[in-house]
């Protein structure tokens, strides 16, 4: 009787057991035939955002000291380490990444594990090479044999290319990113989020844009729009959603067509503004748009020659890139105004109102003069603030070799333009609204 009992317990187990295996999701069961390969067991796992592989990092409590099959160091190097005899490196450095190639034939896959030493401890990243099989539809991204030795030199090629993509995670992971602190800091943010999307690093992009995005008094708006955008491209809605959400929270009047959104937690909210304001959100949109292009591709440049002004070959590519978009912006904003006249701050907003102003401040001067009628009438019917008229006139007045009335203008060597009347310069700029200069005050 105790026999039989402890044979139908067995049995009661093995049958929940593969209960459980058999309600494994297609990612559990191909997660767990992956950690079977690894030469060393990990404490912890979680799947990233990948364009091209199925990429999982993973992290232990202590050091894993499993010989690598290679070293990877900072410059590039990459030292194949077990062959001709050669020893492999007896410990981990902290600026080397130490990297194992499993190849298993029976499931048609490679995997390559990256290892990182933070601190003591291990983490690291399995990027899966698996040619499409049945037991695993979704990750069959390869419709050849990639174990196969006959393919050997593509899944090298393939492998070097992961190879950049370790040593800028690696870079990343020791910049030591934080908040920004200026707006400075956050253009360059900025700038690094969007060369990590474009290398397809998704998950290491998104951590710096929420970086970019903690501090609201140096955000664009629209540039949290954009990222969610990129964000809805991989999938990734969750990110999306909550940068929508955050330009919600910033920005009183912003809204997406309620009938149009992909986001339904959101259509209240939109057709509720959307019946307090009535923009032209399509024409809204496209200034925004020339906007962010104006600042970005600018300031893109600018930092370029700021950090690195001997790699003239980029600056001068970013030079000519940023006076490309100045044209494009241009000819899109005289077609706006041909079409509607100075777009007030109750058609686009307040950012699509600034985008006409400054897409003209940036351009040569016999456009600044031709422009200069309509923002006086605009600001006459008080479609843009005086102070943008100000500003605009300032620029003239020292380009054509006349001193300045507001003092919004710097000469090339950064210092304040010659002023009219430095004595009254700070009531003009009151009556402007713009800020007191302190070096002017009494």
């Amino acid at each position: 009787m105790k026999g039989t009992m402890t044979l139908t317990l067995l049995m009661l187990a093995l049958m929940l057991a593969g209960c459980k295996s058999g309600h494994m999701t297609e990612q559990q069961r191909f997660e767990r035939s992956i950690l079977k390969e690894l030469p060393f067991s990990i404490d912890s796992v979680r799947w990233l955002t990948s364009g091209d592989l199925p990429t999982i990092k993973f992290a232990n409590a202590g050091y894993t000291d499993v010989a690598p099959d290679a070293e990877i160091r900072p410059d590039g190097d990459y030292w194949v380490c077990n062959m001709f005899d050669s020893e492999p490196p007896a410990h981990q450095a902290e600026e080397n990444i130490w990297r194992n190639v499993l190849v298993s034939c029976k499931n048609q896959r490679v995997v390559c594990v990256d290892r990182y030493l933070r601190q003591g401890r291990t983490v690291g990243y399995c990027y899966v090479l698996q040619s499409e099989r049945k037991e695993y539809p979704t990750y069959g991204t390869f419709h050849w044999d990639v174990s196969d030795s006959r393919n050997v030199e593509m899944v090298g090629v393939m492998l070097d290319d992961l190879k950049q993509l370790a040593l800028k995670r690696h870079q990343l992971n020791n910049a030591g990113l934080v908040s920004p602190a200026s707006q400075d800091d956050y253009w360059k943010m900025m700038f690094h989020a969007d060369s990590l999307f474009d290398t397809r690093l998704y998950d290491e992009a998104r951590q710096v844009y929420d970086l970019a995005f903690s501090e609201d008094r140096y955000i664009l708006p629209s540039q949290l729009s954009q990222a969610a955008s990129k964000m809805t491209s991989i999938g990734d809605n969750q990110a999306a959603l909550a940068y929508l959400r955050h330009r919600v929270a910033m920005e009183k009047d912003f809204y997406e067509d309620p009938l149009m959104t992909s986001y339904t937690e959101l259509t209240d909210t939109f057709e509720q503004r959307s019946q307090q304001w009535h923009y032209d959100l399509e024409l809204k949109k496209t200034l925004e748009g020339i906007f962010e292009r104006d600042q970005y591709d600018r300031l893109l440049w600018s930092q370029a020659v700021k950090n690195n002004p001997g790699d003239t070959e980029r600056n001068d590519g970013l030079a000519r890139r940023a006076l490309m978009t100045d044209s494009l912006n241009l000819v899109l904003v005289s077609n706006i105004l041909s079409q509607y006249g100075f777009p007030s701050r109750e058609l686009v907003g307040d950012f699509g109102n600034q985008a006409v102003w400054l897409v003209f401040q940036h351009a040569s001067l016999d456009y600044q003069k031709r422009f200069l009628p309509q923002l006086e009438a605009a600001v006459s019917r008080g479609d843009i603030a005086p102070l943008y008229l100000a500003m605009l006139r300032d620029r003239i007045d020292v380009r054509e070799g006349r001193p300045q009335r507001y003092g919004t203008q710097i000469d090339k060597k950064g210092n304040l333009a010659p002023l009219l009347d430095a004595s009254r310069v700070n009531q003009w700029r009151q009556e402007v609204g713009l800020p007191v200069l302190e070096q002017y005050g009494d």
